[in-house]
């Protein structure tokens, strides 16, 4: 099997995923995981990738792959390259500190080494126990082999890295040359929302990227017929949905369209459409199993647990919500224009008696419609991006000389959006959960720039995304890289960054400060140093009224220097209460307001 260099990254970046899989599913079956296991199952795996790099060798297309580069080597790509070095910086200088990061993502993370496994565990947070927990295997590896959660920000930088390379190796399939491949990449690598996210520990990016390479490799298939491809397609599946429950969204469209493909044209490879589900199956089996054992449903839902879907499925609701969600992205630096906007959208929906107020439909109903502006990862907008995917969709629906693959791509990417709209309930929040549809859309909109004919058009197009994306490199909201940006009186004032002025520990604190109006920090600070003094080891945190549960294992081990502790949730008021567990015998407990010591 001849490979780029590119498409090597990709089945190298496929083969170490399932081996961490494998190796954090072994070793807790074994309770063994611990930094020793993990530092020694690395070893092996640095081993085994030379060896791999060494076996591919002869058949990698390396000069040509630089050769391609050097021919190209333009402003977008030098943006490119600055965008991931200055991301890549923001994601070392601060610590993981978004709100779903703080109670959910990594306190699971701290449980399963404080218990050597990944088993459930009693928890106030069931999103801890229930949702996909690939991205937080790739951050217990780097939190063991380092002994800190300096890298847990990288697993989304390295997969904006890997969504580059895989989007531009889309485009060309889809029939760009080389100068437009760049375009595609320049495009996903300017996404306001992608730019904010690849410093963090959300997940939305690393599903993005494994939807992405699912899709090359459909591509691929429908191209050569090589089975490989298919096999591809099936073990990024896999790993897409051990990775977040979007993937089923998005993911729906291109099943269904390599579905049809092998029962019409390619009947033949009928027996092995049955390996896909397999393949997903046997990938996602221990968490599946888990969930099943824990909920009797192979996906976690029950009375208890966080629900995020419609309540009502109709065409009202999906009007509602698909209405919504594109006035989303036509956010602008003006509150007084968005308020405005997001008026006038109300307004059209009420014509037609859809309330945006609707319980069935809207997370937060008493808050209504609003479009809010931000530098922060949730909510900001991909305006500029979502203005050309119209033009892009226009010039799709009209032009006839398109081949069926690119038509069928398009189809695909615009159902995942639809289906997102007529399935989830809407929240601004949402709007991260859509950096797959627009990453997913960027070789379309290089095509439709390509059929266009013109020289300059992509050129300027790709100045206005590159000043366009400067801000959100500077100001994230939580992560301010150049300087923290606050409007004082609708006045833009700059303020020292973060990193400057506050400790690590503070840091994970930021996006509480900002939208809980809290500061926990002070506390959990001070019950550490009273708990210490009191030589406990054995901790019960009470998490009601507060989620912010991982800063809080983050101050005790510094407190605790190299002495063990044990941190346990009490009190807790669903189905995980009754998990057995060893949390008896405590010294100390924690609550939001005050400590009690044994």
């Amino acid at each position: 099997m001849k490979l780029n260099i590119r498409e090597f990254f990709i089945w190298k970046i496929v083969i170490i995923s399932l081996f961490i899989v494998t190796s954090t599913e072994i070793l807790s079956f074994l309770n063994s995981i611990n930094t020793l296991s993990i530092r020694i199952f690395w070893g092996f795996l640095i081993l085994t990738s030379i060896v791999i790099t060494l076996f591919f060798k002869k058949n990698l297309f390396f000069l040509k792959e630089i050769n391609i580069l050097k021919n190209n080597f333009n402003f977008e790509l030098i943006f490119i390259l600055i965008i991931l070095t200055l991301t890549f910086i923001n994601s070392l200088i601060y610590p993981p500190n978004t709100l779903d990061a703080m109670s959910y993502h990594l306190p699971k993370v701290m449980h399963w080494i404080q218990n050597s496994n990944i088993d459930f565990y009693p928890t106030d947070d069931l999103r801890q126990l229930i949702l996909a927990p690939f991205s937080e295997f790739v951050i217990l590896h780097l939190y063991l082999i380092f002994g800190s959660d300096v890298f847990s920000n990288f697993v989304q930088w390295y997969s904006m890295f890997i969504c580059m390379i895989t989007i531009s190796l889309i485009s060309k399939e889809l029939g760009c040359n080389s100068k437009f491949q760049i375009f595609t990449v320049l495009f996903c690598s300017t996404l306001p929302m992608g730019i904010l996210q690849s410093t963090s520990t959300q997940t939305d990016y690393l599903t993005a990227m494994w939807l992405a390479i699912m899709v090359f490799f459909l591509i691929k298939y429908l191209k050569s017929n090589y089975f490989f491809n298919l096999f591809g397609f099936a073990l990024t599946l896999a790993l897409a949905i051990l990775t977040k429950g979007t993937t089923y969204i998005f993911a729906l469209s291109f099943c269904i369209w390599i579905s049809l493909y092998v029962l019409l044209k390619k009947k033949n490879h009928f027996k092995y459409l049955f390996i896909i589900p397999i393949i997903v199956l046997i990938i996602n089996f221990g968490h599946l199993s888990r969930n099943i054992n824990f909920t009797g449903n192979p996906l976690g839902v029950s009375s208890e647990s966080p629900s995020w879907l419609n309540k009502s499925f109709n065409l009202k609701s999906f009007t509602s919500n698909f209405v919504r969600n594109v006035g989303l992205n036509l956010s602008v630096p003006s509150e007084k224009i968005n308020n405005n906007t997001a008026k006038q959208i109300t307004l059209f929906l009420n014509k037609f008696n859809i309330s945006t107020k609707d319980p069935n439909t809207t997370k937060i109903p008493h808050r209504g419609y609003y479009i809010p502006f931000s530098f922060y990862e949730s909510t900001a907008p991909n305006t500029l991006h979502f203005l050309l995917i119209i033009f892009t969709v226009i010039f799709f629906s009209i032009n006839k000389q398109l081949n069926t693959i690119q038509k069928n791509y398009f189809y695909s990417v615009i159902f995942g959006f639809l289906f997102f709209s007529f399935l989830l309930i809407w929240t601004a929040q949402h709007n991260r959960l859509l950096l797959t549809f627009f990453i997913l859309f960027s070789p379309l909109v290089a095509i439709f720039l390509l059929n266009l004919k013109m020289s300059k058009i992509p050129k300027i197009i790709s100045i206005f995304l590159i000043v366009y994306s400067v801000p959100y490199i500077l100001f994230n909201k939580t992560r301010p890289l150049a300087a923290e940006l606050t409007l004082v009186n609708g006045v833009p004032k700059l303020y020292l960054p973060n990193y400057l002025k506050e400790e690590k520990n503070e840091m994970y604190f930021i996006a509480d400060k900002i939208y809980n109006k809290r500061n926990l920090f002070d506390y959990y600070n001070q019950s550490a140093k009273i708990i210490k003094s009191k030589n406990c080891k054995r901790i019960g945190f009470d998490s009601a009224g507060t989620n912010i549960e991982y800063p809080l294992w983050m101050i005790l081990k510094e407190h605790y220097e190299n002495t063990k502790f044990k941190l346990y949730n009490i009190n807790i008021n669903n189905k995980s209460a009754f998990i057995s567990a060893d949390n008896t015998n405590l010294c100390a407990e924690i609550y939001v307001n005050e400590i009690k010591i044994y």
